[in-house]
């Protein structure tokens, strides 16, 4: 079996997270794909001039759509490796993270008992008190933050992603992490956002996103290739 790991991040105009994100993920990636989607703020050149540094693979494409936009990159991943997918303004802590996939069984990552994508389970501490996006409960455990890919996965539309196969569009087989594993999400508080949620400061989704009929994919999207 293939035992690499890929780390997989989109970003834009980044350059008050970038270099937070990627310092934390490349201990535990074998390759590390990023996608900017037009920085206009210096991102992409600071990912060019350190790119060797942190061994990154660079691609670059037009923002549109946050699923459609991790869906082009993740097109670009191999299948059978363990991807970790992180956002710009997260940050990993999973000491051992390499030993514990390694110990996986080949049965389950074959897919044998399940019919389900395989992830595995990170918490996820919000670190800023932004009560138009988040509740008051600022710990959620993520099943979509790393994922083995293995066969038609794709993300679904919405604000939160989760990644699916296009023939299930279900929800993900989770395997749980040690307590000391940890996502920190310190969140992207951009002002366009905030501003257009003082209407409803509890819309997480357009209606168009949340109803799941509208997630019914049997191929790769043209727009994400």
């Amino acid at each position: 079996m293939d035992t690499r790991i890929w780390g997989t991040l989109i970003c834009q105009n980044a350059m008050p997270d970038i270099l937070r994100c990627i310092e934390s993920v490349v201990p535990y990636v074998d390759e590390f794909y990023i996608m900017d989607g037009g920085s206009t703020d210096g991102t992409w050149e600071w990912l060019n001039k350190w790119k060797d540094v942190y061994r990154l693979t660079l691609f670059q494409h037009k923002y549109d759509d946050q699923g459609a936009q991790r869906n082009r990159l993740l097109a670009k991943i191999p299948k059978n490796v363990w991807c970790i997918n992180i956002d710009q303004d997260e940050q990993l802590k999973a000491p051992g993270f390499r030993e514990f996939v390694s110990r996986i069984s080949h049965e389950l990552l074959k897919g044998i008992g399940r019919d389900l994508p395989l992830t595995i389970r990170f918490r996820c501490i919000n670190l800023v008190d932004d009560l138009y996006h988040y509740d008051f409960d600022n710990v959620r455990h993520f099943a979509t933050k790393c994922f083995y890919n293995d066969r038609n996965l794709h993300f679904t539309p919405g604000y939160h992603m989760s990644i699916c196969y296009f023939e299930t569009e279900g929800n993900t087989n989770a395997i749980p992490t040690p307590d000391s594993w940890v996502i920190k999400h310190y969140a992207y508080l951009d002002p366009v956002r905030i501003k257009q949620s003082f209407s409803d400061p509890k819309r997480h989704y357009n209606q168009s996103e949340w109803n799941r009929d509208n997630w019914k994919i049997t191929e790769l999207k043209e727009e994400w290739k």
